[in-house]
């Protein structure tokens, strides 16, 4: 009996003993990452923290960013100078030393945020992993949380998602394509600030006139760090044959040359659709629908077809009550054929439903394409012949639609761009003649004319076609 009960008793000690031993290696495993997270020393100069913890050099121009103190900043930066990169490496810096605090990300639609945030993401994962650790809680698509209490959080031109927030810190992206940017501004962003008495750094590219983004351009109480290519040729940030680009730029297209590489405001007085009218046609809440998905809805659409050197275009609106808004814009590749656009057009058709019209530029390839698309079962084709008296009535009820706020764009520099570089001239005979400079493309211009056209010529004929 006795003999039984030490052979247990030997067993619970062995066990106790193996117990004991990982919990200490547990502890030991404990103390020893709290003691590499003390050990985590965060340079408190920013530039510093760019170099040592991030892993890159800022240009002089950057530097002058991260080490300014105003609380109150605009930045017009040509194009690929490192804008996005170093706002990134200034909100971590911000977050990590400032416990407790809110950055927000804010610009005309999520997907402009989120390029943004992701450059944040790919940051934080190219810092050394002990100190990511040490710093970062969590990091979602759009919120980031810190171990000190700090948050960065994207955000759209939104005053129903914006409402509501105290932040510490704003960073706002291509400000001069906000919707109700007075409101944004003035109402939500800078109030949101009060209490903290906080940083607000707006940002764009120079659009416009008639924005709040040139208003505070203006205004003596902001700092303006301007960057020009020449100042980014100077750092190395432009290769050879960028500039070889630039040159021909400049040459063929001096007013986008001016905007975007010299960031100055430009006057478009020739242009169809002016900045300051594209800017307000932007929606916050507005984003492609992809090819492949089955939305509900009326749709119309506009194909553009090719002439040499130019795009195949196929351009939806959907409407919305009153409103139109463009919903899905494809440029093809240079040289795709008629036929491969048919093809697409004939599965989007398909796949949406409720398509009830599309207009089909017919001008150079004459009524065949038409018939095609029907044989191919879209069977509201309809062939429109760009004559001078048509294209003036199609471009005037597009540029109605805008100044009345019933066309709604997404925010797509890309295609503002070529909306806004449609030129006019009045002729002799008071007919409106339109161009585009020599080196550019007007193709989705009329993409999207022609499906403006095919909406609201359903619309006053009151005629009901079929819906599948």
């Amino acid at each position: 009996m006795s003999s039984f009960t030490w052979e247990i008793r030997e067993e619970d000690y062995v066990k106790q003993s193996r117990f004991k031993r990982e919990v200490e290696k547990l502890r030991r495993q404990v103390e020893k990452l709290v003691k590499r997270r003390a050990r985590v020393e965060l340079p408190k100069d920013p530039v510093e923290f760019c170099i040592k913890v991030l892993g890159f050099k800022p240009t002089s121009y950057q530097e002058r960013l991260l080490r300014s103190s105003s609380k109150r900043i605009v930045l017009r930066w040509a194009r690929q100078t490192g804008k996005t990169h170093i706002l990134a490496a200034r909100m971590i810096w911000y977050a990590a030393h400032n416990p407790g605090t809110l950055s927000l990300i804010v610009a005309p639609g999520l997907r402009q945020s989120m390029i943004l945030a992701d450059r944040i993401h790919e940051l934080l994962n190219r810092m050394p992993n002990h100190i990511r650790k040490a710093l970062v809680e969590k990091a979602l698509r759009t919120v980031i949380r810190f171990r000190n209490g700090s948050q960065i959080v994207a955000l759209p031109n939104s005053e129903h998602l914006l409402r509501g927030y105290t932040a510490h810190q704003v960073i706002v992206d291509e400000a001069a394509f906000f919707q109700h940017d007075e409101t944004i501004f003035h109402n939500i962003l800078i109030p949101m600030l009060a209490t903290t008495d906080g940083t607000l750094i707006v940002s764009s590219t120079p659009w416009g006139k008639r924005t709040v983004f040139y208003q505070l351009n203006q205004d003596p109480d902001y700092e303006k760090i301007v960057v020009t290519w020449r100042e980014a040729a100077k750092e190395g940030r432009y290769k050879p044959g960028f500039l070889r680009e630039l040159e021909k730029m400049r040459v063929l297209r001096p007013e986008k040359f001016r905007m975007e590489f010299e960031a100055e405001f430009i006057e478009d007085v020739d242009s169809w659709l002016t900045q300051d009218l594209l800017a307000k046609a932007c929606s916050e809440d507005l984003e492609y629908i992809p090819f492949e998905a089955s939305p509900e809805g009326e749709f119309y659409a506009g194909v553009d077809l090719a002439e040499r050197v130019d795009y195949n275009v196929i351009a939806v609106v959907q409407r919305d009550g009153d409103v139109l808004k463009l919903v899905h814009m494809k440029r093809f590749p240079l040289g795709t054929s008629i036929a491969s656009v048919i093809g697409y057009m004939k599965v989007l058709y398909d796949r949406w439903k409720t398509i009830r019209r599309v207009y089909v530029d017919t001008t150079k390839h004459g009524d065949y394409v038409v018939q095609d698309m029907k044989e191919a079962g879209i069977e509201p084709a309809q062939g429109i012949t760009f004559t001078v008296p048509r294209k003036m009535e199609m471009a005037q009820l597009m540029r109605d639609r805008m100044r009345e706020g019933r066309l709604l764009l997404p925010f797509d520099r890309e295609l503002l761009d070529e909306l806004n570089v449609e030129r006019y001239e009045l002729s002799k005979d008071g007919k409106i003649r339109f161009t585009h400079p020599e080196g550019t493309h007007d193709d989705r211009f009329w993409a999207l004319a022609l499906a403006v056209y095919a909406a609201e010529a359903e619309r006053t004929s009151g005629m009901v076609t079929r819906v599948r």
